[in-house]
């Protein structure tokens, strides 16, 4: 069987094949259920300032927005941006401030919330950096997609593109011309 030789272009798709599958989920249920005590907290203090009843009023009128980071200062000291994952999550605020104008005073429960969820995002980001660190160089340094799939079976994935091919309509004139000057050539 003859290997198959990796261009830049497999190597590509293979670094796109792992930053999509590679999975830490330890890390990320970690993460989430960080997130998901602090969510509820941050969004609580930001309420307590804009009650979401006269945001929404301001929002019929447009001078409202969802604010998705929120930046609090903390009583552990300093002052860190907590972001919302998504606008449902978020709550609304006057749209007179940007992010990094306004700062709420966090409580001790929101501080320790929120300090958690960044530790454990942290954790997250790293843990898979390293996994996708340990792919790439599997990519970077193989010759063959038969080396890689040694260690990685789900890079046969790759093969479906070999044979992708356009589809080609040719007319009988073209294919009579160079059939001809295939023929003058030879």
């Amino acid at each position: 069987m003859a290997s198959t030789k990796l261009l830049q272009s497999h190597r590509d798709f293979l670094n796109g094949l792992a930053r999509d599958n590679v999975k830490c989920p330890a890390e990320e249920m970690a993460d989430k259920v960080a997130y998901a005590k602090a969510a509820p907290l941050v969004r609580k203090i930001v309420e307590a300032k804009y009650p979401p009843k006269d945001m929404k009023l301001l929002a019929k009128y447009e001078v409202a927005k969802i604010d998705r980071c929120i930046r609090l200062n903390l009583t552990a000291g300093g002052v860190t941006q907590f972001t919302f994952r998504a606008d449902a999550a978020a709550p609304l605020r006057p749209t007179g401030y940007d992010c990094g104008r306004h700062i709420y005073q966090a409580d001790e429960d929101a501080t320790a919330a929120v300090l958690a969820c960044a530790t454990a995002e942290e954790a997250f980001k790293k843990a898979k950096a390293t996994k996708l660190s340990d792919y790439a160089a599997l990519i970077t340094y193989s010759t063959t997609l038969e080396q890689i799939e040694s260690v990685w079976p789900a890079a046969t994935a790759l093969r479906a593109r070999f044979n992708r091919s356009v589809p080609v309509i040719l007319s009988d004139d073209v294919v009579a011309r160079i059939r001809a000057d295939v023929a003058k050539a030879a």
